[in-house]
């Protein structure tokens, strides 16, 4: 049954990343939220800003927790109309950690998929049960909320969707 299970999910992946188109990978070092589909004030620290993009969502606890609920989404699809996607329960296999910052209440991840395609995470901080490190390879359970805007380290913008973590597996210690 493991089996079955193991090849379906790696089919479902195999579709999913053929469907998809590559991205550059791109380092960061200051990171902006975007108000896409939230109007955030300027001013509001990144804490505050989480804060208000969680309490517009449901809270999802051990009780009503259900990972086939979470599902596969194209990449490029949710990035062309944020504000239709705002709490959208998705699945993404197989994310390699790029950055890691867990100050404050919140712990976010720069995130890449194989193919290329990046994504802003973040988790607070107390649930985390192990320490992420870069270069970690991951699945998380997730709700899309917005697109994240941060600049490079080269200078130049860059937009990626922003993944509240439901629940997440560490694919290799």
């Amino acid at each position: 049954m493991k089996k079955i299970v193991y090849l379906f999910t790696l089919s479902v992946l195999i579709v999913c990343l053929g469907a998809c188109t590559g991205g550059s990978k791109k380092d960061t070092t200051s990171k902006t939220p975007s108000s896409d589909t939230s109007k955030v004030s300027g001013d509001m620290s990144e804490k505050e800003y989480f804060d208000t993009l969680i309490s517009k969502i449901d809270k999802v606890t051990t009780d009503n927790y259900k990972s086939d609920e979470y599902l596969f989404y194209d990449y490029k699809t949710i990035l062309r109309d944020p504000k239709k996607y705002f709490s959208l329960k998705v699945r993404i296999n197989n994310l390699k950690i790029i950055q890691i910052s867990d100050k404050d209440k919140y712990t976010k991840m720069l995130a890449n998929t194989p193919n290329g395609d990046l994504y802003m995470l973040f988790i607070e901080t107390k649930r985390l049960e192990t320490k992420l490190l870069e270069t970690d390879n991951i699945t998380i359970n997730g709700r899309y909320l917005l697109s994240y805007e941060y600049t490079t380290t080269s200078g130049s913008e860059n937009s990626v969707p922003l993944i509240y973590i439901d629940g997440y597996l560490l694919l290799d210690k």
